[in-house]
């Protein structure tokens, strides 16, 4: 029953996106690299803020170890950690949408800001750093989500990627296809609502 409402909700999710995208990707040349680093850092710290806020919501303590958010005396639930754990990308995904998107909801026809396209550049390279160096951080969140879900490092990290990489298709590509916003929408809804569901 659950793979049957997930098929139908990206079914739906296609059904209702904008169709149209923009022909023209954002690019390095002539960027202002303060705007562009201050969307960088932003991003990175909207992402903390997201683990933070959901800690708060459960009435978790939060604490630091190094660069690494902790929560110490807590006894986790699975669904907890899973919501937990991804709270971070998921803030990231929404705010690359905000700046993928206009104020109508539609894919942008022109490039973002310098400062938006740092807040997407910081979630694809998270991911990509998922992928890689923090794959199997012990108090990352690819573990955290392995641990909580059952699921292989490699497997929790690719399923953070794959709307990072539509999304810096959607942010550097020129004419691309009406299918990448769409995909990475219902990608994005597709594993929300499986995290808040579990």
């Amino acid at each position: 029953m659950k793979k049957l409402g997930m098929v139908l909700l990206l079914g739906w999710s296609f059904a209702i996106l904008p169709m149209n995208v923009w022909g023209e990707g954002w690019s390095l040349g002539g960027a202002d690299w303060g705007r562009l680093t201050l969307g960088v850092v932003s991003g990175i710290a909207a992402h903390e803020v997201g683990h933070m806020v959901v800690a708060k919501s459960k009435g978790y303590r939060v604490s630091h170890d190094g660069l690494s958010i902790t929560y110490p005396g807590v006894d986790f639930t699975r669904s907890g950690q899973l919501q937990l754990a991804s709270a971070g990308y998921q803030t990231q995904w929404v705010l690359s949408e905000l700046v993928l998107r206009d104020n109508n909801w539609q894919e942008r026809k022109t490039p973002p800001s310098d400062f938006g396209a740092g807040i997407v550049i910081s979630s694809v390279g998270v991911s990509a750093a998922y992928l890689t160096i923090l794959k199997h951080q012990l108090n990352g969140d690819v573990y955290g989500v392995s641990r909580a879900s059952g699921m292989s490092h490699d497997r929790a990290a690719l399923l953070m990627a794959i709307p990072a990489a539509l999304d810096a298709w959607r942010l550097f590509g020129d004419d691309v296809p009406e299918w990448v916003p769409n995909l990475a929408v219902a990608s994005k809804g597709v594993e929300m609502a499986w995290i808040w569901a579990y």
